[in-house]
């Protein structure tokens, strides 16, 4: 089989979001209902927390007084945000091995019609969910590695950054003290990335090991480059939606009830359309994933007890 370059797996992305729109739709309608009552809760205890300080409304347009004095008086309400919010992402990480494994099912097996597709999203979803869950701690060692990464290279430069006089000065060092990590990150997010694709791809066949899994797989992304500029591009399209409504926002307040309707759609907009690129990389490494040398059988030897 002809491995895909490229423009193969660029492509694949469009074909699959526009052939399984509905559980893309799906999946991000359960995703914003889980960013909502995580919205709804830490808006409620704002409000109990800073409904009758009339600072606070100084501190919400840029006052950096008002911003400090708010958080030294409300500093229980933000520590019960904090946990709600690491809650919240708690709850959708563990709720992400299933919608992954789910979404790699269906890209993999290309099911026809919606309950084909419902019943593949879920199978797949519960057969790799323990599976996922283990691939997430042989990737642990690696997210150490890159933490002390990005703490070495903020460390070499924090004294330029301390003294920083404008913003250039203190974003430039910066970033270039974070570049390794960065580089660093986007490699073992590819190489995990892989492994699921692999998990999924060959679950039924070959039952594959979760750490000869992900050793392969980290070879292979070494091997084969296209990987991580096929990943890096779903990033670049990622950063410029971001910077795009940041841009569009700026210097436009939105006020009332009218202004909180239209910012709520754009950021579910802008949401929608991260989740359009995610779900069109994943499509582009579930083909090229087809086109990999298959794993060793797992092979059980039984052995008949003696007499």
């Amino acid at each position: 089989m002809a491995r895909p370059g490229l423009g193969d797996l660029i492509g694949a992305g469009p074909r699959a979001v526009s052939r399984y729109t509905g559980t893309l739709l799906a999946v991000f309608v359960a995703q914003s209902l889980v960013a909502a009552t995580c919205m709804v809760a830490v808006s409620v205890v704002l409000a109990q927390a800073f409904a009758h300080l009339p600072m606070f409304d100084e501190a919400v347009d840029g006052d950096l007084v008002a911003l400090v004095y708010c958080v030294r008086y409300g500093k229980p309400s933000l520590l019960a945000i904090g946990g709600i919010v690491l809650g919240a992402v708690m709850l959708w990480q563990l709720a992400s091995w299933f919608v992954v494994g789910g979404i790699t099912g269906v890209l993999a097996q290309r099911p026809e019609g919606r309950g084909e597709t419902a019943r593949r999203f879920g199978a797949s979803g519960a057969t790799t969910y323990l599976t996922y869950a283990r691939l997430a701690l042989c990737a642990l060692p690696g997210w150490i590695v890159v933490l002390f990464a990005f703490g070495t290279g903020v460390g070499l430069v924090a004294g330029r950054i301390e003294h920083a006089l404008n913003a250039l000065e203190l974003f430039g060092p910066l970033a270039l003290a974070t570049l390794p990590a960065a580089l660093l990150l986007h490699v073992l997010w590819t190489v995990s990335d892989y492994a699921r694709v692999e998990l999924t791809l060959r679950h039924d066949s070959h039952d594959p090991g979760v750490i000869a899994t992900y050793l392969r797989s980290l070879a292979y992304v070494l091997r084969r480059p296209v990987t991580l500029v096929h990943g890096a591009l779903g990033w670049f399209l990622f950063a410029l939606v971001t910077a795009a409504y940041a841009y569009l926002a700026q210097g436009h307040p939105m006020y009332g009830a009218e202004g909180a309707v239209t910012l709520f759609i754009a950021r579910q907009g802008v949401a929608l359309l991260r989740m359009v690129i995610r779900f069109g990389i994943l499509a582009g490494q579930v083909e090229l994933g087809r086109t990999r040398p298959l794993p060793p059988r797992r092979v059980e030897v039984k052995v008949d007890p003696k007499g």
